[in-house]
């Protein structure tokens, strides 16, 4: 008869957090335990050393060499940030401490069992080269700040997994599927766009998806394409646009941000002229979505290379507040009127488009009538009140 693997243990203090009251088994437990023994009992990848993709990532080993370069300096460097971990089912227990015979609510000791290398007690979400790192240095000894989360299932992992992630490099869910791989994709899909997540990969979670369902995004539940067919807004319009973005990124010093960027640009736009968000006008037409985006990011490459202060743009209460500047000098009923020029879609259009927005800020700077001397609407369009084709009444 084969004889049960005995189980590991280690127990630590720990404090108990149910941070959201609706949902009592989700736990954390903050700790902190020595390098080597975190190593003992989370794991970095859940599958063999023989499929790579089963790596959380790949290890970068100057990261790690530079880490104990910093740990063993002739000063006491210290790393303030936790490890986070994903506990597995019944692999750890909490016992609150007692003071007079009573216990002290989210206070107590945590221990956390295993049986081996190949069955750990955790998963690694965040953290992985401090871990490995620290392991290197005065033996294992240095203890990490810990958070453990319990209760959590394969979804709600890979969902920590990306949002911890987000921020520093964009993850493939192909990592997500090496080490959660159970978890739900599509309630993991709608979650991270639940989220106000622009964690975008190309195969799974695209531009347009959280264009269409992003929680911030302005053209939420407006895109027309598969997903959404009561939407009004082509999707190539808002690629056009984003791209006019990615274009500038470098002169604009948003690099990583871009996405981020065109979506502010277009709330404060909403913001600013939410009489115009439909397909009554032609402020959301492809043409006008590419030109009217050109031509803000080249105003506001002007505004930051002629400005005496630093102006950063990836700050979006900077970016809004530079955008409503530009605004004011466009006219919003040139979106309304009817257009007399075609053909917009092409590069001579666009030019003309950007154009008549160049010339109605001139105008309205010098106190003179939007409409003059533009070239994609008439006079008699304005005078005679002609509004865009299927368009409410203009108001008087």
């Amino acid at each position: 008869m084969a004889t049960a693997t005995p189980l590991l243990r280690r127990k630590y203090y720990a404090l108990e957090n149910i941070q959201r009251p609706e949902a009592p088994e989700l736990k954390f437990y903050l700790f902190h335990a020595p390098a080597a023994d975190i190593l003992e009992w989370a794991a970095v990848e859940r599958l063999s050393p023989s499929t790579p993709k089963g790596i959380q990532r790949n290890l970068n080993k100057t990261k790690v060499r530079k880490l104990e370069e910093y740990l063993e300096a002739p000063y006491p460097n210290t790393i303030a940030t936790s490890v986070v971990v994903v506990f597995n089912k019944d692999a750890i227990s909490f016992i609150e401490t007692k003071v007079d015979g009573s216990p002290v609510e989210g206070r107590g000791n945590l221990t956390v069992k295993w049986k081996g290398p190949k069955a750990q007690a955790a998963t690694i979400v965040d953290g992985q080269h401090r871990v490995i790192g620290a392991s290197n240095v005065a033996d294992g000894s240095l203890h990490l700040n810990v958070v453990g989360i319990v209760g959590a299932d394969q979804t709600e992992g890979a969902f920590q997994f990306l949002v911890i992630n987000n921020n520093s490099s964009k993850v493939s869910p192909s990592h997500v599927k090496a080490l959660f791989t159970d978890y739900k994709e599509e309630e993991l899909f709608n979650r991270m766009l639940a989220s106000g997540s622009t964690n975008i990969d190309e195969k799974k979670i695209t531009a347009l998806d959280y264009f269409d369902r992003g929680v911030d995004s302005p053209f939420k539940g407006e895109v027309k394409w598969a997903k959404n067919v009561d939407g009004f807004i082509v999707p190539n319009a808002l690629e056009a646009g984003l791209s006019e973005v990615l274009n500038r990124s470098s002169l604009l010093m948003i690099q990583e941000v871009e996405l981020e960027t065109f979506t502010q640009i277009w709330i404060t736009i909403k913001d600013q002229w939410p009489h115009l968000w439909s397909n009554y006008s032609h402020l959301l037409e492809k043409a006008c979505i590419q030109a009217l985006t050109a031509y803000l990011c080249d105003a506001l490459e002007q505004m930051r290379l002629f400005s005496e202060a630093d102006v950063q743009y990836s700050d979006p209460d900077v970016l809004k507040r530079e955008v409503k500047k530009i605004l004011k000098r466009i006219d919003p009923g040139f979106f309304e009127v009817e257009w007399t020029t075609t053909g917009l879609d092409t590069r001579a259009g666009q030019q003309l488009l950007q154009s008549d927005l160049r010339q109605m800020a001139s105008n309205l700077r010098s106190a003179r009538a939007w409409h003059i001397n533009l070239e994609t609407v008439s006079i008699a369009s304005v005078s005679e009140d002609k509004t865009k084709k299927g368009a409410r009444p203009k108001k008087k």
